[in-house]
């Protein structure tokens, strides 16, 4: 039974993952790597970079707990992993600028979380 659950749980974690790189993509849509150095620059938060390019903020996932969990135990760089194979050029700037990018990788823990 514990194989059984494990693969489920993987195929869980996979799901969950490949729902946050759709966000990043919604996100990052129409977001050039200047516009957000700039954001960066100003210090801004996720939730106010989307309410300046007048994106909604999409839901992270429709996943069951365990997906979401998933999501917001993983280290920010396996994160920024995750991001850097969809909106690499976005994820450069995020590296450029740690406070900012501890900030939107909280932010989307956050709207993983609900």
């Amino acid at each position: 039974m514990p194989e059984h659950d494990s693969a489920i749980a993987w195929v869980i974690n996979r799901a969950a993952e490949r729902q946050l790189k759709k966000v990043a993509i919604a996100i990052c849509d129409g977001l050039t790597p200047e516009a957000m150095e700039t954001m960066a620059k100003k210090d801004l938060t996720l939730a106010q970079l989307l309410q300046q390019t007048r994106h909604t903020i999409p839901k992270v996932t429709v996943l069951t707990r365990p997906g979401v969990n998933h999501l917001t135990r993983m280290p920010d760089e396996d994160i920024l992993r995750l991001l850097e194979e969809v909106v690499p050029a976005n994820v450069a700037v995020l590296r450029h600028y740690p406070s900012f990018c501890r900030s939107v990788i909280r932010d989307l823990k956050a709207f993983a979380a609900g």
